[in-house]
């Protein structure tokens, strides 16, 4: 089966022949051709599971990753059955590697490590060596309920290893392979007992309950929905259901933040994702961040925060724990700076002026264009005036008075709330030359489609934003499917890749549950998501910005700067990135 078909479902007639969608879905795994034919024409073998191991190649002796869950349905009235098939690494099926799932097949079987140890042509001491880490990563302490884990999670793999079957005990998957050698067929099995399966892996998650972020916070709910119920479907993290525990708490309040973790170390989760707030000051940031620095309990959020990434690096012994998946907000000012150089200088762009107006935060926690932007601006000739705003309750049209008096070339919107920033766009005299660039706001959906042609020719720029490459349009199209609602260009993707930092970090983990493990391998794990790369090894444990903080855009996320162009948000920087060119605003 090729490696991009994740799944496949073949259906058997009681002839044996078989027809796969796709086509060609079991090309390279012949052998499990011959049992699938084997059950359709065999009686009494019923609807089973197991994990198809492909014999290694000769060729190549190096341990394959991939397995094959297998699904046979029962037969129909028909005679007719139904195969579902599912490729995944191995590594994902329980934390088990190839041959631990072969070991534990076999003590499924009934066998003890010397038969266990011929029939895989090692020694003994070698099988105990993987008896002993299979029962670490399974989280039990014996044998037994090894076995009856196995049953219970589907784990049992075929071909089974050995000359014969003497010995194995009647289970469905065995009895399919006695059948497919053409051997005396095995008794049925008596029904396995029930057990207890392990432990859900939680994940809190903060969500604003804010009217103004209503949209946003949809989109992170469904976000991290999406990624759960893709892990669930593929079996979990290492065999264990990963569930969310949602709360929902003000972003403008540091008592509601500051509650909404303590609620969630008290649920006993295992990972916490968490969105931005606008309370941060390092002391509303280490009040928030409190609680799950006292239990080590890993911390996933997106505040584009500098203070964040202070309090981490001032204090790593206490808040190591925290990770910011992106940038601090104070990189805002120098993108929109190299943004304008680079549509001027491409000749996209034609200022009419070289005054810019700023429309900043006045909490200073909340400033995206610091005294070193204002600096690089005077030494790329720009003249700037920055416009202090209240971000709860900000002055529109005094604002829109004072461009109309400095009269610049291109204006900096530093809102973050979404229906904030379509007032103050749906105040803009209309048509106008103005350069509007805005901040993250435009990534949630509606905040320009509101303003029909009025958004039109708006750039905006986020330093978490999904890539439009096939990772992400794969994202959009499944988020689409399931909720009947286009994706944001940023929550969503965002707190999707959280849920994938941590099935990566919990897989690469001996135990899952040990926070101190977790957290170490975040540390030091890269992984590729829909808004790109992430890479959390520096001191601050903060997300690399491309090409801002990083200048390899395989370990930073991009500084994604959109453009609006009929109705529609293109990518038009960094390159490699860009999917668009700049359109100029229509002269007014």
């Amino acid at each position: 089966m090729d490696a991009r078909r994740l799944a496949a479902t073949v259906e058997t007639d009681p002839d044996g022949r078989l027809s796969a969608r796709p086509a060609g879905a079991l090309s390279e795994l012949s052998g499990l051709a011959g049992h699938l034919r084997t059950a359709a024409t065999t009686s009494g073998i019923g609807a089973i599971r197991f994990v198809w191991l492909e014999p290694e190649s000769q060729s190549d002796p190096t341990p394959a990753r991939s397995a094959t869950a297998v699904s046979v349905g029962p037969r129909r009235s028909d005679g007719r059955r139904t195969v579902h098939l599912h490729r995944a690494d191995t590594e994902r099926l329980a934390g088990l590697n190839r041959r631990e799932l072969q070991v534990l097949t076999l003590i499924a079987a009934g066998l003890a490590n010397p038969g266990i140890a011929e029939r895989l042509v090692v020694g003994r001491r070698t099988v105990a060596t993987h008896v002993e880490h299979l029962l670490a990563k399974l989280g039990v302490s014996n044998r037994a309920a090894a076995a009856a884990l196995a049953q219970e999670l589907d784990l049992l793999t075929l071909p089974i290893p050995g000359a014969d079957l003497s010995g194995c005990a009647p289970l469905g998957p065995i009895r399919l392979e006695a059948a497919a050698r053409g051997e005396d067929p095995l008794p049925t099995a008596a029904p396995r007992r029930p057990v207890r399966r392990l432990r859900p892996l939680r994940i809190g998650a903060v969500i604003p309950l804010n009217p103004d972020c209503a949209d946003d916070a949809r989109q992170m709910r469904r976000g991290g929905q999406l990624a759960v119920a893709g892990l669930n479907s593929a079996g979990g993290v290492r065999g264990r259901p990963v569930e969310e525990v949602t709360v929902a708490a003000d972003v403008t309040s540091t008592a509601s933040m500051r509650a909404a973790m303590e609620r969630l170390m008290g649920e006993d989760v295992d990972a916490v994702s968490f969105p931005y707030t606008y309370r941060r000051s390092p002391a509303d940031v280490a009040a928030i961040f409190a609680a799950a620095a006292d239990t080590g309990c890993p911390v996933l959020h997106h505040s584009t925060s500098s203070s964040a990434a202070q309090v981490v690096r001032d204090d790593p012994s206490r808040f190591g724990n925290v990770f910011q998946l992106s940038g601090p907000q104070t990189i805002y000012g120098h993108g929109f700076l190299r943004t304008l150089d680079l549509l001027a200088d491409t000749g996209r762009w034609h200022p009419r002026s070289r005054r810019l107006l700023v429309i900043d935060n006045a909490d200073t926690d909340l400033q995206t264009f610091p005294e070193r932007a204002a600096e690089e601006a005077l030494r790329r000739g720009w003249e700037v005036t920055v416009v202090p705003i209240d971000a709860m309750r900000p002055d529109w049209p005094a604002v829109v008075a004072r461009i109309a008096t400095v009269d610049p070339a291109a204006v900096m919107l530093a809102c973050f709330s979404g229906p904030e920033t379509s007032a103050f766009l749906g105040l803009l005299p209309q048509p106008h030359d103005l350069l509007v660039y805005a901040l993250y706001a435009p990534s949630i959906g509606g905040v320009c489609e509101s303003l029909g042609p009025a958004a039109d020719g708006v750039v905006w720029a986020t330093l978490t934003g999904q890539y439009d490459d096939h990772l992400g349009r794969r994202f959009a199209h499944s988020f689409a499917r399931t909720f009947g609602e286009r994706a944001g260009h940023s929550s969503a993707g965002v707190h999707f890749d959280a849920v994938g930092l941590l099935a990566q970090a919990w897989t690469q983990s001996d135990s899952p549950d040990r926070f101190s493990e977790v957290v170490g391998r975040l540390r030091t794990l890269t992984h590729r998501g829909v808004n790109g790369p992430y890479h959390l090894g520096s001191a601050d444990q903060t997300n690399r910005v491309y090409p801002d903080s990083a200048v390899d855009p395989s370990l930073g996320a991009a500084h994604l700067v959109f453009q609006v162009q009929h109705g529609r948000h293109r990518i038009i920087a960094p390159s490699p990135y860009a999917t668009a060119r700049f359109r100029a605003p229509a002269s007014g």
